[in-house]
């Protein structure tokens, strides 16, 4: 009989998260899951002496950090395209899309990300024209940061049936005068990445160690996915890639993966959706998006935007056909994985599954509202009563606070922008996330802005949205566990979970608030493996 390996970690502040808010200084795991928890001479006394000890040195250990959304696959496939997040002007993103396509000649498209129009010293995205330049042969395509906008050259325009001498009237495609600029944003964003071809499966496979390994620096040892289903790899790719990682015992992170709503017929008729799933993968709920991005001007924003007052975008499709398609999901027992930005998707979103909830009833759905951002306190009493838990994009005050103050929202709109205090006083369980990669995973950064509340230029934004250091934490284990039902596995630190941990320089708990950006993750355990760091 084959016996597990036993390892008692010991001589550190170990953070249980438990019901009881226990600490302990010892923790005995056995092959992949929790033994007991404890002192160590209580542990030692009980179990005897372990075979193998690992001194934490004081350090403080807490459960292993659950990123409650991200896209973890294009993750990967972005590795091989162009990373203009960091330019400082319009030429330096040119240049750098230059490069790369006279470098990889073999490549049939280019494309760049991560592009923040508002952040460069023009102020605005290239022209068809200035793409053109970067290469006329081949589509261009330059992903607007928040990846519900992006620019297009004319060979891309042309793949997608647009004629650029010609007027349009597409929703989704900038024009100026009637002509087309190269801009898209919405639906034609997610058209234009459908062409985009997918990588090899050793391509993807390599892409997904890299973005795996960068996860787990993060101290992340679970991820709640952003949907499977578009940038060229469809939702069958992204499985294959994930169960060959896990197959060669590569797959160093459990992944809670929800396919798009475009994918639901083909997934629910291939009975994807119902699968149990793996150790590390587990098919979830549906993603849908009801809005764009505040930082694109696409969000919906009924009373319109601080400098552009007159900008009032509705949500993408009608209230109805959203009915209609919240409570298909609903109905059928599923997870509901919705993104809204803007309180007019908000509210739609709110509707919707307030008319779900009537028509069939369900008393513990934890469905997901995606960012969230702009929800005012009765709506978040709606959706604590309907079964919606939000997990807020906090890192928006840190990164774009000063520029929702001057340019997007205004000084009052961005005060309770990702309203955590809220949420936190009514009881409503909430996670926080960085949507990686429009921004890096920051965890520490992620956990001291909803501290602090903190923007990049150290403005404090909206004091009585901060959460107590507790309750941020509780945001990236406690309840991010329980949004992807495996409260019973991972979350926390306690006999018979998982022995996923996240090993800290110093307890957020008990640092001065304004020094937890300065706390280091030292290494990440996941299901008793050390896959990053040392101790």
């Amino acid at each position: 009989m084959k016996t597990s390996r036993k390892v008692l970690y010991a001589r550190g502040r170990i953070v249980t998260m438990d019901s009881d808010g226990s600490i302990a200084d010892a923790v005995l795991v056995a092959g992949e899951r929790i033994e007991a928890v404890g002192t160590e001479m209580e542990l030692i006394g009980r179990y005897g002496e372990p075979a193998h000890r690992i001194d934490l040195g004081g350090k403080t250990l807490y459960p292993g950090f659950i990123d409650s959304h991200s896209h973890l696959s294009l993750c990967a496939v972005w590795r091989d395209h162009v990373y203009c997040g960091d330019v400082k002007d319009l030429d330096e993103a040119l240049a750098r899309l230059r490069v790369h396509a006279a470098a990889h000649p073999e490549q049939g498209f280019v494309v760049g990300y991560g592009f923040d129009d508002t952040d460069i010293a023009e102020q605005r995205g290239p022209t068809r024209q200035e793409l053109d330049a970067v290469c006329s042969t081949k589509p261009v395509l330059l992903l607007h940061l928040s990846v519900h906008g992006a620019y297009a050259n004319t060979a891309m325009l042309k793949l997608l049936r647009i004629d650029p001498t010609r007027p349009c009237e597409e929703r989704d495609v900038r024009t100026a005068n009637g002509l087309p600029t190269g801009g898209l944003v919405r639906d034609m964003v997610i058209r234009a990445l459908e062409h985009v071809p997918p990588q090899t499966p050793e391509q993807f496979e390599a892409g997904l160690l890299d973005a795996v390994e960068k996860y787990n620096a993060q101290g992340f040892t679970s991820t709640i996915g952003g949907g499977v289903g578009v940038s060229g790899q469809t939702p069958l790719d992204v499985i294959r890639g994930l169960l060959a990682l896990e197959g060669g015992s590569r797959l160093n992170i459990c992944v809670y993966m929800p396919y798009f709503w475009t994918c639901y017929p083909q997934m629910e008729a291939l009975g994807l959706l119902d699968l149990a799933g793996t150790k590390h993968v587990r098919p979830a709920g549906l993603k849908m998006v009801v809005d764009g991005s505040i930082q694109l001007f696409t969000a919906a924003v009924p009373e319109g935007y601080h400098t552009r007052p007159s900008v009032r975008p509705s949500i993408i499709g009608t209230q109805e056909a959203l009915n209609e398609k919240v409570y298909a999901v609903h109905a059928a027992g599923r997870q509901l994985i919705i993104h809204g930005n803007g309180n007019g998707a908000i509210e739609a979103i709110i509707r919707a599954v307030e008319l779900a909830q009537r028509r069939c009833p369900r008393p513990d759905p934890r469905h997901i509202l995606v960012h969230c951002q702009m929800a005012s306190d009765e709506q978040l009493g709606r959706m604590k009563r309907a079964g919606i838990w939000p997990t807020f994009f906090g890192l928006h005050i840190w990164n774009w606070g000063d520029r929702h103050v001057e340019l997007f929202l205004g000084p009052e709109r961005a005060a309770r922008l990702d309203p955590c205090g809220s949420a936190a006083r009514i009881g409503l369980p909430f996670s926080l996330h960085a949507d990686t990669p429009i921004l890096p995973q920051m965890t520490m950064r992620s956990i001291h802005t909803a501290v602090n509340r903190e923007t990049k230029s150290g403005r404090r934004l909206g004091l009585e949205q901060r959460v107590s250091p507790l309750e941020a934490m509780k945001a990236y284990t406690v309840y991010p566990a329980r949004m992807m039902f495996g409260e019973r596995e991972r979350g926390s630190i306690e006999p018979g979970k998982f022995a996923d941990f996240t090993l800290l320089t110093d307890d957020p708990c008990l640092v001065v608030p304004d020094q937890i950006k300065n706390i280091s993750i030292i290494a990440t355990i996941s299901m008793g493996k050390i896959v990053w760091g040392r101790i």
